[in-house]
């Protein structure tokens, strides 16, 4: 379903009024007594509230929460929008994302959408860590030990994504396997090149291959975000083998991709036209499954089973060995003060 701008600007209207309303008006009663008050082009635009929703709003709604029960993780504004926009709800406009962002808001502030399926990867939480005295810290450290499962590999896995929006989604598959990813958030500085490169150039002169599995848009800008991304690598001698997996050609009709005409004032634009056609979408419109499907198979593409499970065995052995010291902790370290106490 396409929403008509007409539509979008009533949908804006009743919320600029919603805002107007006085912090004081909570029950029908209320706002009854607010309405008679008001001179007649506010109640005008106040019945338009009383009524409720309009039905292309009611009908977005619906889409929402259909994109959220096909996708049971946590999704970021934009990754929902894209899903929306992919089954044509909306349409891919700034105008449209901001219409999709208050009615976000809204459902949640009403209790239709959980607040915790919507999460912001844009911002963080900085502090440095505490515990609970000795036995806490052993607990956490029992919870988060983790062989380095790489350190017998041949080849090193990394995964790279242009969209810091699609981190939550693709950490839960790289997490299983130790796999860095790194998130270049657009076009990545010198600084972050610089780092990358170095863990590069660490596994290389460890004897081992490196291959990077890019996740971008299908666009001009993504395709040269990808570009420069390789080409900062380089300067820093990281000369790794490179694969694209996402978004690629075949997912607009496996996928049924709604096309995003290409901007034609993107400096990109023309080299884009002549090799692809006006044709463009964004990394978010595919399933978050399919993303998970494709992380995992290039990861298990060049792992070493045999190496790969002889470490998972090793940690499965030191994490059981660090449980039983946690077990033990607060009987040993009640020993340990009852001798020092006796020590003259």
């Amino acid at each position: 379903m396409t929403v008509r701008p007409d539509e979008e600007v009533v949908v804006e209207e009743v919320q600029r009024v919603l805002e107007s309303i006085p912090a004081w008006v909570r029950t029908a009663a209320e706002l009854d007594a607010y309405f008679d008050e008001q001179d007649d082009d506010a109640k005008v635009r106040l019945a338009a509230v009383r009524r409720g929703p309009r039905r292309a709003t009611t009908a977005l709604m619906g889409h929402v929460l259909d994109v959220l029960d096909a996708f049971p993780v946590k999704m970021s504004t934009r990754q929902l929008y894209y899903q929306l926009v992919s089954r044509g709800a909306v349409e891919n406009t700034p105008r449209s994302y901001e219409r999709v962002q208050r009615l976000l808001v809204q459902m949640r502030r009403d209790g239709d959408v959980p607040y915790e399926r919507i999460v912001d990867r844009t911002r963080t939480k900085h502090q440095r860590p505490g515990w609970d005295g000795v036995a806490d810290i052993m607990q956490t450290v029992q919870t988060q030990y983790r062989r380095d499962l790489w350190a017998d590999q041949r080849t090193v896995v990394m995964i790279a994504c242009e969209k810091q929006a699609l981190e939550g989604v693709l950490s839960d598959v790289v997490d299983d396997y130790g796999a860095p990813l790194w998130i270049l958030r657009g076009f990545n500085s010198e600084s972050f090149a610089f780092e990358w490169a170095t863990d590069i150039l660490d596994h290389v002169r460890a004897g081992k291959q490196v291959v990077v599995a890019f996740f971008g848009d299908m666009d001009p800008s993504g395709l040269a975000i990808e570009r420069d991304a390789k080409a900062k690598l380089e300067r820093h001698g990281a000369h790794i083998q490179w694969e694209r997996h996402g978004l690629l050609l075949a997912d607009f009709e496996r996928f049924e991709l709604v096309n995003v005409p290409v901007k034609r004032t993107d400096s990109r634009a023309a080299r884009y036209l002549d090799t692809f056609g006006d044709r463009a979408a964004e990394l978010d419109a595919l399933p978050p499954d399919e993303l998970h499907r494709r992380v995992k198979s290039v990861i298990e593409t060049y792992l070493d089973d045999g190496a790969w499970h002889r470490l998972r065995q090793a940690e499965e052995a030191e994490r059981e060995s660090l449980s039983l010291v946690t077990k033990h902790w607060p009987a040993a370290a009640s020993a340990a003060r009852t001798a020092a106490a006796r020590t003259p």
